[in-house]
């Protein structure tokens, strides 16, 4: 039995989703939501200095994946609990906020008034525990390499840049770098950058 509110931050992009939430869990007297943040920087600030039990964290955050920076939001001496909110609800993502030190990972086209009875859940210790991330993900019928969605995301992040400016940020020639591009043009049956860039975004593949 819950002897204290467990105290809650939300931390989401979306203004009125964050005080949608707030309001709603804040029906239950189990729960407290004590913070709410639509900004990287002031969560940050808030989980170094400040008490809680559960962060409530939206991973496609003002395009930027809020995962990349656990480590910020979450030192090594805090132990609250951390769920991960997203509308990418497949498993390359999940794979990855798992991995990345995410507690429990809650697709945000599934049934949000259950959330109570989720944060109880991952509360009282109950969970995911770090898998081994498989050398290829698959989504819906099309199947990559870890690498390869990498390579995705950075087309996406650095669509401004020549592929030669690219391939140094990748840290690969740039003949491997059009090589990777070729295969995933076939995977995806697409014929440009932009045309898998729309259906990395569209697939959940790329946090846009």
């Amino acid at each position: 039995m819950i002897k204290k509110p467990i105290r809650i931050v939300i931390a989401d992009d979306n203004r009125f989703f964050c005080d949608a939430l707030k309001d709603s869990l804040n029906m239950h007297e189990e729960l407290n939501v004590v913070a709410t943040f639509t900004t990287l920087k002031e969560l940050f600030k808030f989980t170094n200095f400040y008490n809680l039990d559960v962060l409530i964290l939206d991973v496609n955050f003002n395009s930027k994946c809020s995962l990349d920076f656990i480590d910020q939001i979450k030192p090594t001496d805090k132990t609250f609990k951390i769920i991960a909110l997203t509308t990418m609800n497949n498993n390359f993502i999940k794979e990855k906020a798992i991995n990345n030190g995410v507690d429990i990972f809650v697709g945000k086209d599934g049934n949000l008034e259950n959330f109570k009875e989720i944060i109880l859940h991952c509360f009282v210790d109950k969970t995911i525990k770090p898998s081994k991330i498989s050398s290829k993900i698959s989504v819906d019928n099309y199947t990559f390499t870890k690498r390869k969605l990498e390579i995705l995301q950075a087309l996406f992040n650095h669509s401004d840049k020549k592929e030669k400016e690219l391939s140094a940020i990748l840290n690969i020639t740039e003949s491997s770098l059009k090589s990777h591009k070729r295969d995933l043009f076939e995977i995806t049956h697409t014929k440009s950058t932009p045309e898998l860039i729309k259906f990395g975004i569209q697939k959940g593949l790329i946090i846009a």
